[in-house]
């Protein structure tokens, strides 16, 4: 039982260390629509055929900046493992 409480203990450790280094930023200035891909897939909302619902720009905007290219209001930093040279890599094209 002990050994319950402890590991439920470090598993909410590990979540609040998480929660409390994620990157997000609410106020992040509107990114051009374009459409990303990784080893050919496309990943990310897809602002090109969604313009019109509600948050997609907000949500291309954070994918933008967490994961593909930081813009000057961004945080930062990219994902580093998409920009390596090594494995899947992040691209992107034109609507």
């Amino acid at each position: 039982m002990r050994n319950r409480i402890v590991f439920g203990l470090f598993i909410l450790a590990v979540a609040g260390i998480t929660a409390a280094t994620g990157i997000a930023d609410p106020n992040l200035a509107d990114v051009p629509a374009h459409r990303h891909f990784i080893n050919g897939q496309p990943v990310g909302p897809n602002l090109c055929d969604n313009r019109d619902s509600a948050g997609i720009q907000q949500a291309f905007n954070q994918f933008h900046n967490n994961l593909h290219r930081l813009t000057p209001t961004g945080q930062g930093p990219v994902a580093p493992g998409l920009h390596n040279g090594k494995g899947g890599e992040i691209t992107f094209t034109g609507c």
